[in-house]
């Protein structure tokens, strides 16, 4: 395999000045701006770089990490490393040599852990170390062994011909898939922010009375203790007492005020800072929120410390710990309907990412690089279970980044690569990046996933000008995703409900649909693909295409005289023709026409009807 782009410059000679730092003004990329202070009207954007353009090492790096930094949270060292190789390869886009194929999407895009297969790995782990008697490692290394046989399904999508995939994966699928994973992130981004997932899954509901008993005095002026009603919360709180001492309850004010310290950092970046402030304003608020969260604390307790940090390993490496691979039939069919999911995630990312990028999303070489990150998603699958990690996908954090920052250069995700990489192998650095406070990361997210969903709109508006068709399709999609994404338990408690005697097939399809439908991005991603598919395409526009409705077909010796009137309803007391010619009058003969009656001429009770026409049009009477 070759790298080959007929859009990739050549490369330039330069020197060790440019390779590091790149050609900038640096006084102009680093100079606040104070907009209200300025007579200009409006201040320009920051420059947006390709995805060929040259940064320099320094600022790759930079603009790497805060791609590397959207998508950390929930990885797990393995994880990492897995990523970053894998991301390496999606940027990177090798065409095959002799083919028009390419393995990766040649763009700025990043792998990440589709975390879709968690409630099957579960259920089958659960049923194998329960009713087979397997270990957890055996288990593990079946459920492995029969994730890698599956992932070959995006490899098998990704060679099918490219009208196939134009029809199965128009504007209107992809951009709804895109803008419902934006609206699913933003839930998780939100729960971060209040404290983090855990403690927001559990803390669904409001204190509630519960039975107790308080002091109390008789008349005499005896203690006694009174059943009374207290108010008692349900006691989950959230934080990790590897990295911080301060446990709180969901959405208390002091998460709420370190994310909204990350979101407002954002926002004052965008305003008043330098060019280059507002590239890297992803990486700059989160470190702030960080710095704010490392130096303050709550009733003398710390938000963050570093007990984590103390016990990581400074080096560490994948395979340390191996698992037998297997095979487990029963669980073929669930991973399939999985992959297929997370492959029209891809599409849908991958398109995304190239409308960041300012990239066609259409024709062959949009089509190419679609193709080329269903491959790659493929053999990220296959390679994640060898390498004892759940399987790979395109993430769609890295698009809210793209669009934040006017980056889209691929050195920026070739050194996203590095670092993901970088944090899977030494410990230490990868166990100070989840000390991060989950509010602060929370504040972070939430932003860039709102911009997801703008990608998913504008990939919609673009690619089809919503007839009633599209319209249709998007309405139906997003009533059962919004649905779903409001009202999860919708799908998940009585819709098919588990058994004691239901087998661990049955059991492994069952979760498998309602995965499916209680997960608002694939619920409403799988109702707009069927959609597309079975309701028939607009017909053109009579009107617009300057043909009308109802022509008249047989109307009497006259019908061809009328071939632009509407069809009215007959009126039977009429025997003339319903229209004549607008030269034509009611006594001349010649005009072509039969003489149409006058009103004196009119039989007794019949009705004149007249009609304005424009200039040129036919006259209408009866």
């Amino acid at each position: 395999m070759t790298v080959v782009d007929a859009m990739e410059p050549p490369p330039m000679r330069r020197t060790f000045k440019e390779m590091m730092l790149g050609t900038y003004d640096f006084k102009y990329l680093c100079m606040p701006v104070f907009p209200y202070c300025n007579k200009r009207k409006g201040v320009a954007p920051p420059r947006f770089f390709g995805t060929y353009e040259f940064l320099g090492l320094v600022v790759a790096l930079v603009m790497g990490l805060q791609h590397a930094l959207a998508m950390v949270g929930d990885l797990v060292q393995a994880s990492l490393i897995v990523c970053g190789i894998m991301t390496f390869f999606q940027v990177l886009g090798a065409r095959i040599r002799g083919t028009p194929y390419q393995f990766g999407a040649g763009i700025l895009s990043c792998m990440g852990v589709s975390f879709t297969t968690v409630p099957i790995a579960t259920s089958v782990i659960s049923v194998l170390m329960k009713e087979q008697g397997h270990t957890f490692e055996q288990a593990y290394g079946i459920f492995l062994g029969t994730v890698a046989a599956c992932a070959v399904i995006p490899v098998f999508l990704s060679f099918i011909p490219i009208r196939i995939i134009k029809k199965v994966f128009p504007p209107i699928v992809c951009g709804v898939t895109i803008m419902l994973i934006g609206v699913h992130l933003i839930g998780a981004g939100f729960k971060n922010w209040g404290g983090g997932a855990f403690c927001a899954d559990n803390w669904q509901h409001p204190p509630s009375p519960r039975a107790c008993f308080l002091p109390a005095t008789y008349p005499n002026g005896t203690s006694y203790l009174a059943p009374n009603s207290c108010w008692v919360g349900p006691g989950v709180l959230c934080g990790d007492k590897t990295k911080t001492e301060v446990f709180l309850p969901f959405g208390a004010q002091q998460y709420i005020g370190l994310g909204f310290l990350v979101f407002v950092t954002i926002i004052i970046l965008e305003i008043f800072g330098s060019p280059f402030m507002r590239n890297a304003s992803v990486i700059l608020a989160l470190l702030f929120g960080y710095m704010i969260a490392a130096c303050v604390s709550w009733e003398g307790k710390k938000y963050v410390i570093t007990d984590k940090i103390d016990t990581a390993p400074v080096v560490t490496f994948l395979w340390t710990t191996t698992f037998p691979l297997g095979f487990y039939a029963p669980a073929v069919i669930p991973l399939c309907i999985v992959f297929i999911i997370t492959s029209i995630e891809t599409v849908g990312d991958t398109a995304a990412t190239m409308e960041a990028s300012r990239l066609p999303t259409d024709g062959k070489d949009g089509t190419r690089r679609i193709k080329g990150a269903l491959l790659n998603d493929g053999i990220s699958g296959i390679f994640s279970a060898l390498a004892t990690s759940l399987p790979l996908t395109t993430f769609a954090q890295n698009n809210g980044v793209i669009a934040l920052t006017n980056v889209a250069s691929r050195q920026a995700g070739f050194a996203a690569a590095f670092w993901l990489f970088l944090l899977g192998i030494l410990g230490k650095v990868g166990a100070w990046i989840t000390t991060i406070p989950e509010s602060v990361l929370g504040g972070m997210t939430t932003f860039l996933f709102a911009n997801v969903i703008a990608s998913g709109i504008k990939i919609i508006i673009n690619g089809d000008p919503l007839t009633r068709r599209s319209r249709f399709i998007l309405a139906c999609s997003l009533a059962l995703a919004f649905g779903v994404e409001l009202v999860p338990q919708w799908a998940t408690l009585n819709l098919w409900p588990v058994t004691p005697d239901m087998n661990s097939a049955v059991r492994g399809i069952r979760d498998a649909i309602i995965l499916v439908i209680s997960t608002s991005f694939t619920c409403g991603a799988v109702t707009a693909l069927i959609l597309n598919l079975i309701i028939p395409k607009d017909a053109p526009s009579p009107i617009a295409a300057g043909d009308s409705h109802g022509k008249l077909k047989s109307m009497g010796s006259d019908a061809s005289d009328c071939s632009d009137a509407s069809v009215l309803p007959k009126l039977p007391a009429l025997d003339a023709p319903p229209c004549a010619p607008p030269s034509a009058s009611p006594s001349s003969p010649s005009s072509g026409g039969t003489p149409t009656p006058t009103a004196a001429q009119q039989p007794e009770g019949a009705v004149v009807l007249t009609v304005a026409q424009e200039p040129g049009a036919n006259a209408m009477a009866r």
